[in-house]
């Protein structure tokens, strides 16, 4: 019984992680209301990428929102 239920929080913890991985060079963005976009900015340089997911964040402010590049 213990066995069995050490192994289901296993698997629900690998399937919730594999949903939730960020890839690098994306500008995650998520809002107040809980919506949540994405923008892939990886044909930008890194510099651009970073200046670009602040304005994005800037933005998304006034939405009561926040965005964050995943490096």
């Amino acid at each position: 019984m213990m066995k069995n239920v050490v192994l289901i929080l296993i698997v629900l913890t690998g399937i919730l992680s594999s949903c939730s991985k960020k890839e690098s060079g994306v500008c995650y963005c998520s809002y107040f209301s809980g919506d949540r976009t994405h923008y892939d900015l990886k044909g930008l340089d890194k510099q651009k990428q970073i200046d670009s997911c602040n304005r994005l964040s800037e933005l998304a402010s006034g939405f009561a929102g926040s965005c964050k590049l995943k490096k």
